[in-house]
């Protein structure tokens, strides 16, 4: 066991006026917030004045000078000044909150069912926070401390020390700077050396960690008694704290930790690319205005998909096999999907190291050169050839640039694995996300069941942590009142109304309550002229112009400019400014709207023709996209629909509601 640096304290010394904690979390404070989450009015026995406090008072002539709030702030002075006590938090609340005028009446009533759980709460006691300051062979990582994952590692092998060393405490940390305990531990500051982590490379690196008591060292949690009963006009945040990592410290040992969700690989569907999405929950303590609760939902993210970096090509690149090479543009696609991505070596059997990938190498292995420890002059496939006698199959591909991103190490593609439950580290493409939605999306009876399963997998009822704090999460989920409102009315031009049924409504024979009018447009097609056609085009505005006279739109009875697609190369920008010039040719006034067809939804290409739309081409300037798939259907409906949004953005509101 670690020898003691001080002189342990003792429990009975207060700590006096203290307004909040050294740690992470929120400390106690006597001032009054007007912001505090969960905190009910104070009740009318917490707020009375003189009989709440029993102290000497001072002389006749003072106190007649006084109002009653000074009088009863040198109440509390004296109190605190003679008082063998010391009090962290205030015995009178002296803010008053407005109250609830009431509830609401409309609607029907309904049952429903919150992803919400009860939680019981029995420790009677204190519970104990420390801070926690780690170093690098001696060598101080800052206030900042080390980077998060690195500060996870280092913990966990913390926890393991102090396990080791007190059975009898159940000691729990946040994974970066807080560790918590219901028992005080035997120390007020100790130093824990010979922390070993293993580094990207394999090699041992040595850190320490000094764990010292915070200021205030105990967290009171009789406060959320007090909050609940009333007597408290601020949410403890530091008692809530200790007790939201209680309450996901077992978990975090099974799970996969990302912020406040925690995920698992099973199950987990493929994406496409390279990319599958895990499935987990989200979880978070809250206080409410007479309970705790555990707010718990469903979650879901992108992972990268444990493989061969060379399966990792086709996957990125959409290839059934392993291209000999890599054009500018595919090495430059797969340089950006790789990039941050940790990998195994695989050319040294026995060896467990893992590196993180930077991007590739500009040239091939066989053309990618360094020297030696003798000096010698060498490419990357002669190196492997001799070294480990490997004949690499892909050497015209480029390698996998891996380590400290300042140096020149370089791997073959060939002989890297990427690890598995590593979080996609790039952005997520557009195709990801719409799966990601088609496999989120669940009706709430099945989210319900799921929420459920998740609950489950928790282990909350079995778990000793919570036990050791006094924490007991009930497994039904909170049952609440909610109304079912009645749906707005609609009214058309004319004074025409209707009441939606299921969130539609039909707008045949109905024109719009404030009708939009145009005077100048034009369309930009970036699809191929060979997969949508300028006949198509033509014969779908013609359409358009028929729908919007029946809406009470006016437009031009001519049908607008069209520009096609030429090339590649032909930018949004470029082709934006064509449409705008040949719109103030044809119709001797700038455009008021901008049609763009796309062959797919592309996030780049929408956001391009907005920055053009809103900023360049000067406000007023509506755009509109259309995907391809739509055009040669001339579905009046599907017109309709985007009708009624460019009429909601030229004129303001298309329909007024009551």
């Amino acid at each position: 066991m670690p020898s003691q640096s001080k002189k342990q304290q003792d429990d009975s010394i207060p700590i006096i006026g203290r307004a909040r904690s050294s740690g992470r979390g929120r400390g106690q404070s006597t001032r009054g917030r007007s912001r505090g989450r969960g905190g009910p009015a104070p009740s009318a026995s917490a707020t009375t004045t003189e009989a709440a406090v029993s102290s000497p008072t001072p002389s006749p002539s003072v106190a007649s000078s006084l109002s009653s709030v000074e009088s009863l702030a040198l109440q509390l002075e004296e109190k605190t000044n003679v008082s063998d006590t010391p009090q962290l938090v205030p015995s009178v609340v002296l803010t008053h909150f407005p109250s609830r005028p009431g509830f609401g009446q409309l609607g029907k009533p309904v049952t429903l069912y919150a992803n919400h759980f009860k939680v019981k709460f029995n420790l009677t006691g204190d519970v104990y926070h420390y801070d926690v300051t780690f170093a690098e062979n001696g060598r101080s990582f800052g206030n900042d401390g080390p980077p998060k994952a690195l500060a996870n590692k280092i913990m966990k092998t913390l926890m393991a020390e102090l396990e080791r060393h007190f059975p009898a405490v159940k000691v729990i940390s946040d994974a970066r700077k807080n560790i918590y305990a219901p028992r005080k531990l035997p120390f007020q500051q100790e130093e824990f050396k010979n922390l070993q982590l293993p580094d990207d490379e394999g090699k041992a690196k040595e850190f320490s960690a000094i764990v010292k008591e915070a200021d205030p060292v105990a967290i009171r949690m009789q406060q959320l008694e007090e909050l609940f009963a009333g007597r408290l006009n601020y949410t403890p945040y530091d008692a809530l704290q200790a007790l939201d990592v209680a309450l996901r410290h077992s978990a975090s040992k099974k799970f996969t930790v990302i912020g406040r969700n925690l995920f698992h690989g099973k199950g987990a569907t493929s994406l496409g690319e390279g990319a599958e999405l895990w499935f987990g929950y989200f979880q978070s303590l809250r206080a409410t205005q007479n309970r705790l609760i555990v707010n718990l939902d469903l979650a879901a993210t992108v992972f990268v998909e444990e493989m061969a970096v060379v399966d990792f090509v086709c996957k990125i690149l959409s290839m059934r096999q392993m291209p000999t090479t890599l054009a500018k543009h595919q090495h430059s696609a797969f340089s950006k999907a790789i990039r941050g991505v940790k990998v195994n070596i695989t050319h040294r059997p026995g060896v467990k190291r893992s590196y993180r990938v930077n991007g590739l190498s500009k040239e091939s292995a066989d053309k990618t050169f360094f020297a030696n420890d003798d000096g010698q002059r060498m490419s990357v496939v002669q190196y492997f050839q001799k070294t480990y006698n490997i004949r690499l199959r892909y050497p015209n591909l480029p390698c996998v640039h891996v380590g400290a991103p300042q140096k020149k190490n370089y791997l073959p593609m060939e002989v890297c694995h990427i690890m598995a439950g590593q979080k996609c580290p790039c952005k997520v493409t557009d195709k990801e996300v719409a799966n990601m939605i088609k496999f989120t999306c669940t009706p709430p009876d099945k989210r319900k069941r799921a929420i459920e399963q998740k609950f489950r997998e928790a282990g909350f009822n079995t778990d000793s942590t919570l036990q050791a704090f006094g924490l007991d999460v009930d497994s039904r989920m909170v049952e609440t009142t909610g109304r079912q409102l009645p749906p707005p009315t609609i009214e058309y031009s004319g004074g025409a109304r209707e009441s939606p049924r299921d969130g539609a409504w039909n707008m045949r024979g109905k024109r719009f309550n404030t009708p939009a009018q145009c005077k100048s447009w034009a369309v930009i097609s970036m699809c191929d002229p060979k997969r949508c056609s300028l006949g198509e085009i033509q014969k779908f505005f013609k359409a358009v112009i028929a729908q919007m006279g029946q809406l009470g739109m006016r437009c031009p009875p001519t049908l607008p400019p069209i520009l096609l697609k030429s090339s590649r190369d032909d930018s949004v920008r470029g082709m934006y400014q064509a449409a705008v010039k040949a719109a103030h040719q044809a119709f001797k006034t700038p455009p008021q709207i901008v049609w763009m067809i796309n062959p797919m939804a592309d996030a780049q290409t929408y956001g391009e023709l907005k920055l053009m739309s809103d900023t360049e081409a000067g406000m007023g300037v509506v755009s509109q996209c259309m995907l391809s798939k739509h055009i040669p259907k001339c579905n009046p409906q599907y017109i309709a629909n985007i009708l009624m949004k460019v009429n909601e953005h030229k004129a303001g509101w298309e329909e007024r509601y009551h």
